[in-house]
């Protein structure tokens, strides 16, 4: 009997060793069988791109400027006017807009090299029909000369990811080379999506590069934040870095980190600046900034970082004159901010700015980066 049992012990130690052998041969991997990589896992950030969440990181748009596309850049088309009433006249002619060797090429001329000598002064005036990216039948559409109100004298271009591409916080990378001659100045921007807390600057704007094309004062850089129409709402924010040399020289690299607590500025690699919200939200400013009640009680309602703190497109142009050069800037300068006939003085002084013009006075942009964070 005993030795009956000991047999049959011994053979169900048999069949446990043979089952624990054989789960072990079918959870070994071959040597072929590929294992799970991180590299598709996805760390969520703070970033969205067109309303949808992004993973930190990666790189949500990029222009390389092999050619100037439709499905990612939309030409303005329209008179300059609210915020910074620039004298332009933006359009996509392509002596003011193109592409060449991978380069976007941005350029300035006079109005008068397309619509006819004295056309800034006469009668008949423009109307850009359905081509208009403004409001239409409006001064951003059509506008003709009466008295002292001319057209503007200059032709420039403007471009942005408006029909395309739109996000909120993000590090933004602009390698580029920034124009010469007197009060010419690059518009690399990020404009608001939605004018969420409000129209123009009530929404915040952030402002990637900005430098005068005037010899004696290309030497500042500014970067920063614009929070309103006031003079002080317009410069509080903003940064300014002085080089020994003119800013226009060479191509610089730009970049700006938006946080939803900061944002940061930097020009190649060295950083000059950050903007950060007080413990209140810049709405607690609301006196300081000289903004109105009503914009400051809408920012009360967003984040800490309000009106920082929605969906922004990317603006690349040049601008001329207007609203953004302060009269205290220089002393040559031809008008007073918030004169009506500012455009009127500008023209009248044309022989003055446009002998500082030349093959310099143009914005090339290398690349456009943006990256999640």
């Amino acid at each position: 009997k005993m030795g009956f049992i000991l047999r049959v012990l011994h053979y169900a130690l048999l069949i446990v060793l043979a089952t624990n052998a054989a789960a072990q041969s079918n959870t070994t991997e071959p040597s072929t069988t590929k294992r799970p990589s991180n590299r598709n896992l996805c760390m969520e950030g703070y970033t969205t791109v067109n309303g949808k969440r992004s993973c930190k990181g990666k790189i949500v748009f990029q222009e390389l400027f092999n050619d100037l596309s439709n499905t990612k850049w939309r030409p303005e088309i329209k008179f300059a006017g609210d915020p910074d009433y620039e004298f332009v006249l933006y359009h996509d002619n392509s002596t003011n807009l193109y592409v060449k060797d991978n380069m976007l090429h941005i350029r300035p001329t006079l109005l008068e090299e397309v619509y006819g000598e004295g056309s800034p002064t006469e009668s008949r005036g423009i109307n850009l029909d359905l081509d208009c990216t403004g409001m239409y039948y409006t001064m951003d559409c059509i506008q003709t000369p009466r008295a002292w109100q001319i057209l503007p004298p200059v032709l420039s271009a403007q471009i942005s990811t408006i029909n395309y591409f739109s996000f909120m916080y993000g590090t933004v990378e602009v390698r580029a080379k920034l124009p010469k001659g007197d009060w010419i100045y690059p518009e690399i921007s990020l404009v608001s999506r939605s004018d969420l807390y409000g129209p123009g600057y009530e929404s915040g704007r952030i402002r990637i590069a900005v430098t005068a094309g005037n010899e004696e004062i290309s030497s500042t850089l500014l970067g920063g934040c614009v929070l309103g129409y006031s003079d002080i709402a317009r410069s509080v924010k903003m940064k300014k870095i002085v080089s020994a040399h003119s800013w226009s020289d060479d191509f610089h690299t730009f970049k700006v980190q938006w946080k939803p607590d900061s944002i940061t500025f930097s020009v190649d690699n060295q950083i000059y600046g950050s903007v950060t919200p007080p413990s209140g939200g810049f709405a607690s400013e609301q006196a300081f900034l000289e903004v109105d009640s009503m914009v400051a009680e809408r920012w009360e309602k967003g984040s800490i970082l309000a009106p920082f703190d929605n969906e922004m497109y990317v603006v690349l142009g040049v601008g001329v004159g207007g609203q953004i050069f302060v009269d205290s800037l220089t002393r040559n300068k031809p008008w007073i901010s918030g004169d009506p006939k500012s455009q009127l003085h500008f023209y009248r002084n044309k022989n003055k700015w446009i002998s500082t013009w030349s093959e310099d006075s143009e914005l090339i942009i290398d690349y456009v980066k943006v990256w999640a964070v």
